[in-house]
């Protein structure tokens, strides 16, 4: 498979955490070990994570940056690395999925996997690799090294978690993360989703999203919140937060930051709705639809 071309986006600049400026078009990857046999991996998008076990790595999510993510990460493990497992279908953890043998995803996810965001156009990113369907309780058998799959639809219509027993380790996507949960669902729903994977809180420490590692706690925080709201508490209507812009280089040319969502692909898109109400209870954010508190609702 040959790189995908960036060549079209030269003239647009990631800004890296250091304040450095690099083209939308040259690779960029660093990556930390959070376990034995298991790295963080950083390119523009969201976190990906690479799992090795004692017979074969697996990629977890592909970020939407420049360059081959597989050669990237073949390079951290000696293990070999075939395939790729997507936590959602979108852009900012499929794009790079042609580098991989397969494709491993739900099947609500399938259909919408590596559909580019705006501020991608014109680049071609190949949506005819393989691709293999998993479900609820699929497991990745890596070599004394399992990985357990369970669904919890919420941010993504075909959203997976996987649980590592092993370094107990919870790869979760974009579905719980620190900086608050807004609800596609219902809250009944998701709150089912958390009380499935507490039923199983004793095989894992760390939960591993798109945005870093976080606590394991984070489950219980959201869990409390969603039982607040279903006994009857009411949020109180969000505050707009600060005006989004877009930043532009002394040549005009666009800048975003390295890794956080471009200004083109979210403008607009994340308004106050009149019907959005903001629960802070247990340490924790939930902003929520008031119209969809029960699934019935």
């Amino acid at each position: 498979m040959k790189t995908i071309d960036f060549s079209c986006k030269h003239n647009v600049m990631l800004q890296n955490d250091d304040g450095t400026l690099q083209p939308m078009d040259e690779p960029y990857f660093e990556s930390e070990q959070i376990a034995p046999g298991t790295w963080k991996i950083r390119t523009d998008g969201d976190y990906c994570y690479l799992v090795e076990g004692d017979e074969e790595a697996l990629m977890i999510d592909t970020g939407y940056g420049a360059g081959n993510i597989r050669e990237y990460a073949q390079s951290l493990t000696k293990k070999p690395l075939h395939n790729v497992v997507n936590t959602h279908d979108h852009f900012d953890h499929t794009a790079n999925n042609c580098y991989f043998d397969c494709a491993f995803m739900s099947a609500e996810s399938k259909p919408l996997a590596t559909i580019p965001f705006e501020s991608f156009a014109g680049i071609d990113f190949p949506r005819d690799y393989p691709i293999e369907v998993i479900d609820e309780g699929y497991v990745f058998h890596l070599g004394k090294r399992d990985l357990e799959v369970f669904k919890i639809p919420d941010h993504a219509v075909g959203s997976i978690a996987l649980l590592d027993r092993k370094e107990r380790l919870l790869f979760c996507g974009d579905e719980i993360m620190p900086m608050g949960k807004p609800l596609n669902g219902s809250v009944e729903r998701f709150y089912g989703y958390l009380k499935k994977l507490e039923a199983r809180r004793g095989e894992f420490d760390r939960i591993c999203a798109g945005l870093g590692v976080i606590e394991a706690d984070w489950v219980e925080k959201y869990r409390k919140n969603m039982e607040y709201i279903l006994a009857g508490h009411a949020g109180v209507k969000p505050q707009p937060g600060p005006e989004l812009k877009q930043m532009f280089g002394e040549n005009g040319q666009p800048i975003y930051p390295r890794r956080m969502p471009h200004y083109p692909d979210i403008v607009g898109k994340h308004d106050i709705r009149p019907y959005q109400l903001e629960m802070n209870y247990a340490g924790c954010k939930v902003i929520y639809d008031s119209r969809k508190i029960k699934d019935e609702n």
